[in-house]
């Protein structure tokens, strides 16, 4: 179909609300409530929540997850909902824990969240952005604790994404958010939040469009508009899981302040904790083969060998393309009587199908699962592409993860603390947020209401020196 025919079947431009708070304005502002669009419907594909967010639903989801009392915990080891934005300008270095003015030109990024430069660089944002003439200027401050500086133009026409927001164990203020038409190691968890507001009565206002909300439908924009900020939530959760870096300094000092002037924990991720990273640009079964023995030998005491490669589509296609030309090649079998080792059918193998497990010849199987967010992810936003495939390098990323169990206890844990694992409260004014009761008392007076959510989190890889990265560098 020709650009100029897409022109004339589109009903109106994709836009998305840059303000804190949903009103009627922003309503208008989306085209939300045009009389004239008749029987129109909005399908919100988000996909089941399981596949989404892996990580999540395999340690917190399963039931694995470690209850700890203190902030900091010890365990032995053996061995588009979102964007990314250009940064116009910079101001600082960031040495010392000062810091750094970042100039972008919307107000996109939000007052508390990480931010994160194509580099892995790490920035905390820790004011509402001020006007300038060419955008909005960021106060940010590196989440690195050694306190070292960068090049004065690091950050300069550098793309950024915005992961997740931490806040202090307690006294914290609530955020904003925008919507769119884990010898002994030692680590801690994070406070991560999420707020969003609105005004009037928004929860009963009623819009021409029909939205498919979890596979109810419904045409209060409330209810959508809710749905949104609850799957960004759940993903920025896993975010926090796979990328959050540790902050705490050789002293144990924690320089990141929250508005209260309080330390902001940030906990190591799944990344951070693995030792063993390597790179490829084709992906062999002969690469694979000696960086999983290299990981994994000498692991036998496990009470089921279960590795996942969690990757994306492209990683995918790699580990498939590996399989199929080791198939070729003749090593293991002829390639004309491939029935006699190649069995299943759908997903696991047919023709036209592709390989989703390898069994190594150390005895350990891997089982790939996709991890949408490496494909279409905030990270995936700013990373390099692939030179022949377009796709973003980030959805070449590999992870295995040993997710055996040793001494009946799982390799991955998910970490929080009682009463801790999830807190979703109302600010109600003039009107009270569905789901949370009628009452006459109002925690303000303002003709609108707020809803928080709060938990604290980690990830505690038992065993990290069996699990391994591959970075894809081709170039």
């Amino acid at each position: 179909m020709s650009a100029d025919n897409i022109k004339k079947l589109r009903l109106y431009e994709d836009t998305f609300n840059s303000s804190a708070m949903t009103d009627e304005n922003s309503l208008a502002a989306a085209l939300l409530t045009q009389p004239d669009v008749l029987s129109p419907v909005i399908t919100h594909l988000s996909g089941q929540e399981d596949k989404r967010f892996p990580l999540s639903f395999l340690t917190e989801g399963m039931g694995a997850t470690k209850y700890i009392n203190d902030v900091e915990y010890d365990y032995p080891v053996m061995g588009r909902m979102n964007k990314a934005l250009e940064c116009l300008a910079q101001s600082g270095t960031g040495a010392n824990h000062t810091r750094i003015k970042l100039t972008f030109n919307e107000r996109w990024f939000v007052r508390q969240y990480i931010i994160e430069a194509p580099d892995g660089t790490q920035l905390r944002i820790m004011d509402d952005p001020t006007p300038v003439a060419n955008g909005y200027e960021y106060s940010c401050q590196l989440v690195a604790s050694d306190g070292a500086a960068v090049a004065g133009d690091a950050f300069e026409n550098k793309l950024f994404v915005q992961l997740y927001a931490p806040a202090a164990m307690s006294g914290s203020r609530g955020n904003e958010s925008h919507w769119v038409a884990p010898s002994k190691m030692r680590n801690q968890i994070s406070l991560i939040r999420k707020s969003y507001a609105y005004e009037g009565n928004m929860p009963d206002r009623v819009v021409n469009f029909e939205f498919n909300v979890g596979g109810r439908s419904t045409n209060l924009w409330y209810d959508f508009e809710e749905y949104q900020h609850m799957l960004r939530w759940k993903e920025e959760t896993e975010y926090a899981l796979w990328y959050s870096q540790y902050n705490r300094d050789a002293n144990g000092l924690i320089h990141l302040k929250d508005d209260n002037g309080k330390p902001i924990t940030l906990g190591s991720g799944v990344f951070e904790q693995i030792p063993n990273v390597d790179t490829y640009s084709e992906l062999t079964t002969a690469k694979i083969k000696s960086v999983v023995r290299d990981a994994l030998y000498g692991a036998t005491d496990a009470q089921q060998m279960n590795i996942v490669l969690f990757t994306g589509i492209g990683g995918m296609e790699e580990f498939d393309n590996a399989m199929k030309s080791e198939i070729v090649s003749g090593t293991y079998i002829k390639n004309t009587d491939p029935s006699s080792f190649i069995s299943g059918s759908g997903s696991n193998l047919q023709l036209g199908g592709y390989f989703t497990s390898y069994q190594h010849i150390d005895g350990h199987t891997i089982t790939v699962r996709h991890l949408p967010l490496f494909d279409h992810g905030a990270k995936a936003m700013n990373s390099d592409r692939h030179p022949v495939t377009g796709l973003p390098l980030e959805s070449y990323r590999m992870c295995f993860l040993d997710m055996s169990t040793y001494d009946g206890e799982a390799n991955v844990q998910y970490i929080s603390r009682k009463g801790r694992e999830l807190i979703r409260f109302a600010v109600a004014g003039a009107t009270v947020p569905p789901g949370f009761g009628v009452n006459a008392l109002r925690a303000t007076d303002v003709d609108g209401s707020s809803v928080h959510f709060m938990k604290e989190c980690g990830v505690a890889i038992r065993r990290a020196t069996n699990c391994l990265l591959l970075d894809c560098v081709k170039s």
